[in-house]
């Protein structure tokens, strides 16, 4: 979620502060009209420093900008409160330029701290001021001035109210947040301006957030319709997960991986999981088949074996026995030898069931071992190696989930021992 947050900050502040000329005095919204007052001119002296300062802002002489300001400055008695808001607001632009973060918040609140200050000046400078609050990380202060600025103008831009909506993100208060999102949408509508990518990005984490995980499913929904990037898909997908919706979960997993979305490993096996969870096992053992092929699965156990068990749901029960087997030798794992002798079981396989069994139990750190020692047992006695399934059975005894049962078998193979020696089968 930091990620999210960084990539949001970016795109704000970028769309905000991303050329000098936002630092100029004009701006697109409407104002309040002010009360009328006297208009106020610049004196010759103060005209001329501040077009010499603008020839050496434009040439990048930064320094010598800010000395000629720096004139105006000490003589700011002699100004006139128009004539100081003109050289603060310049003196701003320099400090920007010289990214003065704090010396250009200064300059702003000079300007605030002026009684008969420009309207337009004064306007300028609170939505600057809260801007460079934002900056800063000091998100209370940006919030506390936008909403001065708001109660001054007339309308407010898109761009202003996601400024706001991203401080409240940044001071998880989400509820806070959603407001001003809502608002920009309603405001860019207005105006005919296209909705932006991050405001829909920025509205979907704020419902994550608040776990209202249907309204983020609906944003998420428009992302993607609006801008294919894999990462809606899989934020969507993994959304429709956690509202417990499998079956949209993978119809939008299938979607991206129908676009050649889905390229990590992990993705594609989380596919076929999902394909296996909603009974469709033919479609995930070959997704996992053509991964193997194209490298995009490692040829681990692991995978090996969610590839068997998709097999054993398809029915491919022969299918899955190399399939077992290769996982077995990669791994050495006890466990794998026994998934391996019970698929064999299943087939009636016995000669090789046993063998499995017991290479798994020559291994050992089996969780149920007793377990392992019956399947044995049935192995032996379906071989007629009534021995080797006496001596499995009476193992399979001593462990107590397994007692009583082992015991019954143990009677039950000495009865047939029995019983074939009598009719001279032994």
């Amino acid at each position: 979620m930091r990620l999210l947050h960084i990539t949001l900050l970016s795109l704000i502040v970028s769309t905000l502060l991303n050329s000098q000329a936002a630092w100029g005095a004009n701006d697109d919204d409407k104002r309040r009209k002010p009360p009328t007052k006297v208009t106020e001119k610049l004196s010759p002296e103060v005209y001329q420093k501040i077009e010499e300062a603008q020839t050496a802002l434009e040439e990048k002489r930064l320094n010598d900008a800010e000395a000629l300001m720096n004139e105006l400055k000490a003589k700011a008695d002699k100004l006139n409160d128009y004539e100081k808001a003109q050289t603060y607001n310049f003196l701003a632009a320099i400090h920007y330029e010289q990214n003065r973060t704090d010396a250009t918040i200064q300059d702003y609140i000079d300007i605030l701290k002026l009684e008969e200050a420009p309207e337009q000046i004064r306007n300028n400078s609170l939505f600057r001021l809260a801007q460079l609050y934002f900056v800063q990380e000091e998100y209370e202060k940006s919030v506390r001035i936008l909403d001065e600025w708001m109660q001054r103008v007339e309308s407010v831009r898109p761009e202003a109210h996601m400024l706001k909506a991203q401080a409240y993100y940044q001071l998880e208060q989400y509820e806070q947040a959603e407001g001003p999102v809502i608002s920009a949408m309603k405001e860019a509508r207005r105006r005919q301006q296209s909705l932006q990518e991050n405001w829909l990005a920025l509205l979907r984490a704020i419902y994550y957030e608040q776990g209202e995980y249907k309204k983020a499913v609906k944003v998420l929904g428009e992302l993607v319709e609006r801008w294919p990037n894999p990462n809606y898909y899989k934020q969507l997908a993994g959304m429709l997960g956690l509202m417990g919706q499998q079956q949209g979960q993978l119809y939008v997993m299938h979607a991206a991986y129908s676009a050649g979305m889905l390229e990590a490993e992990s993705e594609i096996l989380n596919m076929a999981r999902l394909y296996m969870a909603e009974d469709a096992p033919f479609p995930a053992v070959e997704l996992i088949k053509q991964g193997l092929r194209q490298g995009e699965i490692e040829q681990t156990a692991e995978n090996l074996q969610l590839l068997a068990q998709a097999m054993a749901l398809a029915k491919d029960h022969e299918g899955q026995i190399p399939v077992l087997k290769k996982a077995a030798e990669l791994s050495g794992e006890a466990r794998q030898y026994l998934y391996l002798g019970q698929a064999q079981v299943a087939l009636y396989q016995w000669a090789d069931a046993a063998e499995s069994l017991n290479k798994a139990l020559s291994i050992g750190d089996l969780d149920r071992t007793g377990s392992v020692y019956m399947q044995l047992g049935t192995a032996y006695f379906n071989l007629k190696r009534y021995g080797p399934a006496l001596q499995a059975f009476k193992e399979a005894r001593s462990y107590p989930d397994y007692t009583k049962q082992a015991a019954q078998w143990v009677t039950f193979v000495n009865q047939e021992i029995a019983r074939q020696r009598a009719i001279g089968q032994l």
